[in-house]
């Protein structure tokens, strides 16, 4: 399917934004190219006597409504500081309860005009497909097949993607069923292997127990309990501006995971191939793994050190 750059987006676009208006501006730009017939906004207030934050909220206020094409616009502005993860909550709340589907988009995650058409042909085509969690517009590297995507057992990357109500309807902010669920052998099956059973069950207990997260946790979690796949493009349509500075989870800019994986080149498509079936291929799921998650590092040394903290009990 070639793309018709000349169409407006018809799938609604959500853009999570805070006190970054240089950044926010540059995905307001790309989002703009895309001309989206329809936009939600959602920003949190200013953190409580931090006047730099009032300056740079008022500036993020001024980008996002300065919309110049034909389009409907919704805006939720907090009208206290809820923090980010509860403000990303709240804004998908508020999303999912007007629409079906959403081309997401937070701040740092700076798109090419082809992310937004690749989003809403997925999201079109596989919209009654349960087998389907998300629609990523990240790839970390690797290549899989002649089409222009392939399937992965791993959730797509935050910060520029898509859903589907449907998936949001079985989201857990707070996991309360994961206690449960972690007894079940069934789910131990739902993990391809050890390494990601491994990598993983920590980090839910770790969230339930002390929380601290908005999607990445919850979107793993809900992935592996109802066994669904993921779609990543087969080339890099996103790049993340925001490890510098400023975010929740940026990054020393001089650290190996900051050259790895911010500002990486985008690169725009101009034809969809779509896959003949919607499976996942482990041998190459297993290298998409230990790059996306690993970041290229050992599986083996990763199991011995599980090995050791188990056998001295930490």
């Amino acid at each position: 399917m070639k793309i018709d750059f000349t169409k407006p987006i018809e799938a609604p676009v959500l853009f999570m934004v805070f006190n970054r208006p240089e950044k926010t501006e540059q995905v307001f730009n790309a989002i703009r190219s895309a001309r989206p017939k329809k936009l939600y906004v959602a920003m949190d207030h200013p953190r409580a006597g931090r006047s730099d934050d009032e300056d740079n909220c008022a500036k993020v206020k001024a980008i996002v409504e300065n919309v110049d094409w034909l389009c409907e616009t919704h805006y939720l502005y907090h009208p206290e500081n809820r923090g980010c993860t509860l403000a990303g909550k709240m804004a998908w709340d508020w999303f999912f309860s007007q629409e079906e589907e959403m081309i997401f988009l937070e701040d740092d995650g700076l798109p090419t005009k082809s992310f937004f058409y690749f989003m809403q042909e997925m999201l079109t085509r596989y919209r009654d497909d349960n087998r389907i969690a998300y629609v990523g517009g990240v790839n970390y590297g690797l290549q899989n097949g002649k089409a222009s995507y392939f399937f992965s057992h791993l959730p797509a990357a935050t910060y520029a993607m898509g859903t589907w109500r449907r998936v949001y309807d079985l989201y857990e902010y707070k996991m309360e069923s994961f206690p449960a669920t972690a007894k079940d052998p069934a789910f131990r099956k739902q993990f391809p292997d050890l390494t990601s059973y491994l990598m993983y069950m920590p980090q839910f207990w770790n969230y339930v127990k002390h929380g601290g997260n908005t999607y990445d946790i919850q979107m793993i979690y809900l992935s592996y309990k109802y066994g669904m796949f993921s779609i990543a493009p087969n080339v890099n349509m996103v790049s993340n501006i925001g490890l510098d500075g400023g975010a929740n989870n940026c990054v020393d800019v001089n650290s190996a995971q900051y050259k790895r994986l911010a500002n990486r080149p985008r690169f725009d498509i101009g034809e969809i191939v779509h896959t003949e079936y919607v499976a996942v291929d482990e041998q190459f799921d297993r290298k998409w793994f230990d790059v996306r998650v690993l970041h290229g590092g050992s599986r083996m040394k990763f199991l011995v050190k599980e090995f050791v903290k188990r056998l001295i009990g930490r």
